[in-house]
C-alpha cells in the first residue's frame, strides 16, 4: 500500500482528472440529458430553454439523493481492485486515461448527433485498461454479466413499458368518446405511482448516507412514499387539475376566437379585391386616354431627361429612394463602435448565442435531414388537441422524473473516476465504498446541465424526431416508462444505459400504431452505435493507458 506522501507527483493526474471529470459529465449532458428529454422538447411540451431549468433543478436533486449508490458500483464492481492493493497509483493513471478517452468519444459522437450510451463508453474504458495492467482476469466477471444483460433488458424492458403504457392511454383514454375527461381523472393516479416510487427510492436509498437512515426501514417508508403519492394525485383533483381545466378551455376559446376572425378577415378581403378590380379596370382605362391626348410627337423631352439624369449634384426619385434605403441600413447595420455600450455588445452575444444553441427550429431541420421522419410525423395518428394539451402537464411531470432518474443514474459515470482519482490521492489506498463527497456530486451536475444547455439540441433530433412521432401522449407514456426503469436500476445498484431506456421507451410507444410508425433502420445504426463504441472505447483506452504506463521516460528519477 502506498502513503499518501508518495503520490504527490501525482498531483497532476487529479489537477488534470477534475478538468476531465468536469469535460466528461459536459458531454454527457450534452448526449444523455438530450436523449432523456428529447421527446418532451419534440412534442413541445417543454420549450428548449424551459427543459435545461428542469434539468439544472431535478439532475441536482437526482445526482445528491441517489447519485454515490451508482457510483460506488461504477467506481468498485468492474474490476477487482485487490490486485492493485500495492499500487494505487496505477488505478489512478487508469481512470485519467479512461476520462481522457471517454471524453474524446462522447464529444465527437454528440457533434455529429449520434445517440451513444455514456455508461457503455467509461465502463468500456475502465475494462480496457485494467486487461492491459492486470489482465483480463481483473475484470469482476459476475458483476460484468449482470451489466451486459442490463444492457439487453434496460431498452427491451423499458421498450415493453411504453408498449404497455400508450397502448393502454390510447385505446382507454385517447379513443374514447369524451378523452379529454378521460384523460383528466386518470392523472391522479399516474401521479399517486411517479410520485410515491420516486419517494420511496430517495427515502429507502438516498439518505442511506445519513445518521437516521437506519430508522427508514420498510414498513414505514412504504407507506409514507405511497401516501405521499396519493396526496399529490389529490391535490391535482382539487386545485391543479381545475386550473389546468381552465387554462386548457382559454386557450381553446382563444384558438376558436383567432380562426373565426382570420376567416371573417379573409372574406372581408377579397370582396375588398374585387371592388378594387372593378374600380382599377375603369381608371385605366382613363388614364390611357388621358396620356394619349397629353403626349407630344417631339421626343426632345426625353433627351432632356437624360441629361438631368446625367447631370451633377441632380437626382431623380429613384436615386433619392436608393439614397434613403442606404441611410436606413447604415442606421441599422452600421453603427459606430463607439456608440454601442457594453449591454449593446451583451444583448448581441447573447442572441448570438441563443440562435446557436436552444433557439432553433429543431422540428424543420430534422424533417429536411430525415425523409423518413417526415413521412412518419405527416402520417401519424392525430388525437384530440385538448387532450394532448393536458397531456403536457402529465409529461412535465414525467420529464421531471426522468431528469431525477438520469441525475442519479448516470452522474456515476463521469464522477466514479473523478472521484477514485481524489481519493488515491488523498488517501494512498484503494476502497471499494469510499463515500463520494457532495461538493463532487454538485461539480458533475453543473457541467452536466451546462452540456445540454449548449450542446444538446444537436442530438434531440435523433431520439425527438427521426425514431417515430411523438405527441405530448406518447412523450409522456415513454417518459414514465424509461424513468421508472432507470431509478429501479439505480436503487439495485445497476449502471443501466438511460440512452437505451428512452431509445426502447420511444421505440415502445411508435410500435403501438403500426410497425412502420418506427424507423428500424435509423433504430438498428442506434443500436450498434452503442456495442461499436463499447469495444472502441475499451481499445481506445487500452492503446492510451499502455502509452502512458509502459512507454519509456527520458527522465530517470533520483536515486
Amino acid at each position: 500500500m502506498a502513503s499518501s506522501d508518495s503520490l504527490n507527483e501525482y498531483l497532476w493526474i487529479a489537477v488534470l482528472g477534475c478538468i476531465l471529470g468536469f469535460v466528461y459529465a459536459f458531454g454527457i449532458g450534452a448526449n444523455d440529458v438530450a436523449n432523456a428529454f428529447a421527446s418532451t422538447v419534440a412534442s413541445k411540451s417543454l420549450t428548449l430553454r424551459q427543459a435545461v431549468v428542469v434539468a439544472g433543478i431535478f439532475e441536482f436533486a437526482g445526482a445528491i439523493l441517489l447519485g454515490a449508490s451508482v457510483t460506488g458500483t461504477v467506481r468498485g464492481k468492474i474490476f477487482n481492485l485487490s490486485l492493485y492493493d500495492d499500487e494505487p497509483e496505477i488505478v489512478m493513471l487508469g481512470f485519467f486515461t479512461s476520462l481522457l478517452t471517454g471524453s474524446v468519444m462522447l464529444l465527437v459522437a454528440t457533434n455529429y448527433g449520434l445517440p451513444v450510451s455514456t455508461t457503455h463508453t467509461i465502463v468500456g474504458a475502465i475494462i480496457g485498461f485494467t486487461t492491459v495492467a492486470k489482465g483480463f482476469d481483473s475484470v469482476d466477471k459476475e458483476n460484468m454479466k449482470k451489466i451486459f444483460i442490463s444492457w439487453v433488458a434496460s431498452p427491451l424492458c423499458s421498450g415493453f413499458g411504453g408498449f404497455v403504457l400508450f397502448g393502454f392511454v390510447r385505446h382507454v383514454i385517447m379513443k374514447s368518446s369524451n378523452p379529454f375527461n378521460t384523460a383528466y381523472y386518470s392523472f391522479p393516479f399516474v401521479l399517486m405511482a411517479g410520485v410515491g416510487i420516486d419517494a420511496f427510492y430517495v427515502l429507502y436509498k438516498g439518505f442511506n448516507n445519513l445518521d437516521f437512515s437506519d430508522k427508514l426501514e420498510l414498513k414505514w417508508v412504504l407507506p409514507v412514499s405511497f401516501g405521499f403519492g396519493a396526496i399529490i394525485g389529490f391535490l391535482w383533483l382539487l386545485i391543479i387539475g381545475p386550473w389546468a381545466r381552465r387554462r386548457i378551455e382559454q386557450r381553446r376559446a382563444e384558438i376558436d376566437e383567432a380562426e373565426n376572425a382570420a376567416t371573417e378577415k379573409d372574406v372581408d378581403k377579397l370582396e375588398n379585391d374585387e371592388e378594387v378590380d372593378d374600380e382599377g379596370a375603369t381608371g385605366n382605362l382613363d388614364a390611357a386616354e388621358a396620356d394619349n391626348n397629353q403626349k407630344s410627337p417631339d421626343e426632345d423631352g426625353d433627351d432632356d431627361v437624360d441629361e438631368e439624369e446625367a447631370a451633377p449634384g441632380k437626382s431623380t426619385k429613384k436615386d433619392v429612394r436608393i439614397s434613403d434605403h442606404n441611410i436606413q441600413d447604415d442606421y441599422e447595420g452600421t453603427v459606430e463602435p463607439s456608440a454601442l455600450t457594453f449591454k449593446d455588445h451583451f444583448n448581441a452575444m447573447a442572441k448570438q448565442f441563443a440562435d446557436s444553441t436552444y433557439n432553433q427550429d429543431l422540428f424543420a431541420q430534422s424533417m429536411r435531414e430525415n425523409k423518413g421522419a417526415k413521412h412518419i410525423w405527416d402520417n401519424g395518428d392525430e388525437y384530440d388537441e385538448d387532450s394532448e394539451q393536458l397531456f403536457t402537464y402529465i409529461q412535465v411531470f414525467t420529464a421531471c422524473l426522468n431528469s431525477f432518474a438520469h441525475g442519479a443514474n448516470d452522474i456515476a459515470n463521469a464522477i466514479a473516476p473523478l472521484s477514485g482519482i481524489l481519493y488515491i490521492y488523498r488517501n494512498g489506498e484503494l476502497s471499494k465504498n469510499a463515500s463520494v463527497q457532495k461538493w463532487i456530486l454538485a461539480y458533475g451536475g453543473a457541467a452536466i446541465v451546462l452540456g445540454f444547455l449548449i450542446f444538446g439540441y444537436k442530438t434531440i433530433k435523433s431520439i425527438g424526431y427521426k425514431l417515430t412521432k411523438l405527441s405530448p401522449s406518447r412523450g409522456a407514456c415513454a417518459e414514465l416508462a424509461a424513468s421508472l426503469f432507470v431509478v429501479t436500476a439505480s436503487f439495485r445498484e445497476i449502471p443501466v444505459s438511460t440512452t437505451q431506456c428512452i431509445v426502447g421507451a420511444v421505440s415502445g410507444v411508435g410500435l403501438v400504431e403500426g410497425v412502420k410508425n418506427v424507423q428500424w433502420l435509423f433504430l438498428l445504426r442506434v443500436c450498434v452505435g452503442w456495442a461499436v463504441v463499447f469495444v472502441t472505447a475499451a481499445l481506445f483506452n487500452a492503446g492510451v493507458f499502455a502509452m502512458f504506463a509502459y512507454s519509456p521516460s527520458l527522465i530517470t528519477p533520483s536515486p
